[in-house]
């Protein structure tokens, strides 16, 4: 607070109680001469609800220059969060507060110019208005940013909620996934697929939120979350924007698993969506650098999705192979993996090999002969296939 060491003089007095006496047409000019230069006003409020909005400002204004001290701003920081809260742009507040207080120092010129004595003790009071409004313009200020800052935390808290019952499908507040996804902004309807990373799968440069922008960039909207065991977010698709160029800008910047799901339409299916992502994810032998879609990982996903079955029928059909010194294992899995990969051929897996089929020949042979299964038989065949699966997605487990 800061006081002058001499009182106001009367005839300044004079003019303001006269000004405060009428208070309803001078905030109705006020209201409209606003209205006129700030035309967010004209929408904002009807002329009388601006006027009665300015009254205690006019009041604390001409207090001042009677008191001869400008005082705490405290009606200042009420309206600074009042316009906070209800969206008015602060650049807009500030000039409807100038074009205030300047026609309220107008006022004052007019009722003390008819005597050059009052206009002389006027300019010594010039100070304490001026003084006033700059403390409350500060006041003003500092009010509006606490409530951007309350908003903002409390939008981020909203934010997440969203996110939570959208990737979840569980919603604690009786909402549908269809107002959920109204709260971020997604369409309903639409083209969509959900992508599940590795923690941390995004490079440390791009987080998640990066990601998002950088899709929004290219016309994409998308939302991310960052949960313990995994990234995830929802992408809606665009015309010029589909899979194959999301896998490509996903490649570009993932340094570990990544799974997408399958398109959907509609927005209710995320949760489905999520599991898709995530078997697909899954899918892939930890520590690669790999973009997998659901569709191309049904096989992968079935094995990761009951790995208690899938360790079991690893260890019944390959448990005889898994006793032999690690490097013959490996060279016994190998052919089998590359005689799977090659459609059953001994010739282009020896190629893939760079070895003599017949050797291929001899090490099928013997690993038929440790697992007990014959190759020419569809369920011994799709036996090793799952069971070699499950030895590459489920290493640890297998060999535990």
């Amino acid at each position: 607070m800061t006081s002058q060491d001499t009182a106001t003089d009367a005839r300044v007095v004079a003019a303001c109680e006269t000004l405060l006496d009428d208070l309803d047409s001078l905030t109705l000019r006020m209201a409209r001469l606003i209205r006129e230069d700030e035309p967010y006003y004209v929408d904002y409020m009807t002329e009388r609800q601006l006027a009665d909005a300015i009254r205690p400002n006019v009041i604390s204004g001409l207090q001042n220059v009677i008191q001869n001290e400008a005082n705490r701003p405290t009606v200042a920081r009420r309206t600074g969060r009042e316009r906070a809260e209800h969206g008015v742009p602060l650049a807009t507040v500030m000039h409807a507060y100038r074009i205030g207080t300047l026609h309220l120092w107008h006022e004052l010129v007019r009722q003390c110019s008819p005597d050059p004595g009052s206009s002389q003790a006027l300019l010594g009071s010039a100070s304490v208005l001026w003084n006033s409004l700059d403390m409350s313009s500060q006041a003003l200020t500092t009010a509006y940013r606490d409530v951007e800052t309350e908003q903002l935390f409390r939008d981020s808290r909203l934010r997440e909620a969203a996110l939570a019952s959208l990737f979840s499908g569980i919603t604690t507040n009786g909402r549908g996934l269809a107002d959920v996804a109204a709260a971020l902004r997604l369409p309903k309807v639409g083209l969509f697929v959900v992508v599940a990373s590795d923690p941390q799968a995004m490079e440390q440069n791009r987080p998640s939120v990066s990601v998002e922008r950088a899709l929004s960039s290219l016309g994409v909207r998308s939302v991310w979350r960052s949960e313990p065991d995994s990234e995830l977010g929802l992408v809606a698709f665009t015309p010029a924007h589909r899979t194959d160029r999301l896998d490509r800008y996903l490649a570009s910047i993932t340094t570990g698993r990544v799974g997408v799901s399958e398109v959907f339409e509609s927005i209710v299916a995320t949760p489905q969506a999520v599991t898709q992502a995530l078997l697909a994810r899954d899918a892939v032998p930890a520590g690669s650098n790999v973009v997998m879609r659901f569709d191309e990982a049904r096989v992968a996903a079935l094995v990761t999705s009951v790995p208690e079955v899938s360790v079991g029928l690893a260890r019944q059909v390959l448990g005889r192979v898994l006793e032999l010194p690690v490097d013959e294992q490996e060279v016994l899995l190998d052919t089998l993996d590359a005689w799977f990969t090659t459609g059953g051929s001994a010739r282009d897996a020896g190629h893939r090999l760079h070895c003599h089929q017949n050797t291929v020949r001899y090490r099928l042979n013997k690993l038929a002969q440790l697992s007990g299964r014959d190759l020419r038989r569809p369920g011994d065949v799709t036996r090793l296939y799952l069971a070699l699966e499950a030895v590459r997605l489920l290493p640890d487990q297998v060999r535990e």
